[in-house]
């Protein structure tokens, strides 16, 4: 409740700078929450296989030069 109630101070500040700060905050909190939920497709395998192909390649070069 104690957070609550200094937002709410601080957006009804008298110091313009600290207004416009939290205003703007609260004003993309709510956008934020008015968005639909955005699905979020998890990585597959397919997705880092190159990154894991390189780095296996570069593994592989480091082994030889070293041995």
């Amino acid at each position: 409740m104690n957070k609550v109630n200094q937002f709410q101070e601080n957006i009804n500040s008298e110091d313009p700078f600290i207004k416009n700060l939290y205003s703007d905050l609260n004003e993309r909190i709510n956008a934020f929450e008015q968005e639909d939920v955005v699905k979020v497709e998890k990585m597959q395998w397919k997705d880092a296989m190159g990154a894991i192909f390189f780095m296996l390649l570069i593994i592989v070069y480091v082994v030889y030069v070293l041995v």
